[in-house]
């Protein structure tokens, strides 16, 4: 079986390189950024310590889950009341309720279970099988399988269009993105794209479908009309992005360089890079555009950056090897 992808540094020697001092968990962000009209919640996925961490963005309190072993993935259930998480160690998925912040259920769904999303149309799961070179449709009740399709090899990130009916599968050793028509279930196509595709950027921009690719150390934006491909330059071995509300901007964590990147898909280039440390995983945007949300893998920590100004202000400590997140309205 193919070993998912437990990325990089030395633990010891990514500590050592962290800049600043964690900021108290309990720490009020509202005083500091301005409350926002509705709290949301961060459901952190924390690989190492085998808990959701799940973060009051009003006050920057933390409370803790307990899950199965290795954690990796996380979605939503269209109505954000169940949060699935990924096991690809363990072959299981688990459910929580995310008002009561308790387990559901965990249940075996073979391979290496690995990226989650969830259809706004039925709530039908599709989930990337690491291992099996597939992606599956599962049902959202039973979480029984519903449909299997081939894609490239170790399939990583998902990102599903809505609107367009379509689903993309970052197929990281093949070097190219599936596109897969979601009516039908089958693949119309793979578009090559940087090396080690991993992540596509969350938002759903009717022009083009953001991937980071580890290897190449770029972004490629594919043109949903006819899959053409453009690459923007990033840092280091980029792995989690997103788009960021009304200016479009991606911001995109590189890891083993400990930065940030805003790019311009207009300009297609880079327009900033901000300096965090602690192998910045993943990122998730508030609402409103004001602020995002950055896990620091060896840092235990998020950090919370005003976009106006690109600068962290507030780093909230969760549990061990933060990865993954959701954003709870």
């Amino acid at each position: 079986m193919k070993s998912w992808p437990a990325q990089g540094w030395p633990w010891r020697l990514a500590r050592a390189l962290l800049p600043g001092a964690l900021l108290p968990g309990a720490l009020l962000l509202a005083q500091m950024v301005g409350a926002p009209a509705h709290a949301a919640s961060l459901f952190v996925v924390c690989q190492s310590g085998a808990e959701i961490s799940v973060v009051d963005t009003e006050r920057g309190t933390v409370e803790r889950i307990g899950v199965a072993k290795a954690p990796a993935g996380i979605a939503l259930s269209p109505d954000g009341r169940t949060a699935y998480v990924s096991h690809p160690d363990a072959s299981l998925l688990t459910r929580i309720d995310t008002a009561t912040r308790r387990v559901i259920d965990t249940t075996p769904v073979g391979g290496q279970p690995f990226a989650v999303v969830a259809d706004p149309a039925d709530g039908a799961l599709y989930v990337s099988d690491w291992s099996a070179d597939t992606v599956y449709r599962l049902d959202p009740a039973t979480l029984a399988r519903t449909g299997a399709l081939k894609v490239g090899r170790s399939p990583a990130g998902l990102a599903l269009d809505a609107l367009a009916r379509r689903l993309y599968s970052a197929d990281r050793e093949s070097n190219a993105v599936s596109v897969i028509d979601l009516a039908t279930f089958s693949r119309l196509a793979s578009v090559p794209v940087g090396q080690a595709p991993y992540a596509f950027a969350a938002g759903n921009d009717p022009r083009f479908i953001a991937v980071a690719n580890v290897r190449s150390g770029d972004v490629s934006l594919i043109d949903k009309a006819d899959h053409s491909v453009a690459r923007i330059a990033a840092g280091r071995m980029p792995y989690g992005l997103a788009i960021v509300p009304g200016t479009g901007h991606i911001l995109v964590a590189n890891q083993p360089s400990g930065t940030v990147s805003r790019l311009d898909p207009a300009a297609g280039r880079e327009t900033g890079s901000l300096r965090l440390g602690g192998a910045p995983e993943s990122v998730v945007i508030s609402p409103d555009g004001r602020h995002a949300y950055v896990t620091e893998w060896f840092a235990d920590a998020v950090a919370v950056l005003d976009l106006e100004g690109l600068a962290v202000i507030a780093r909230i400590p969760v549990g061990t090897g933060p990865r993954t997140m959701a954003l709870v309205p």
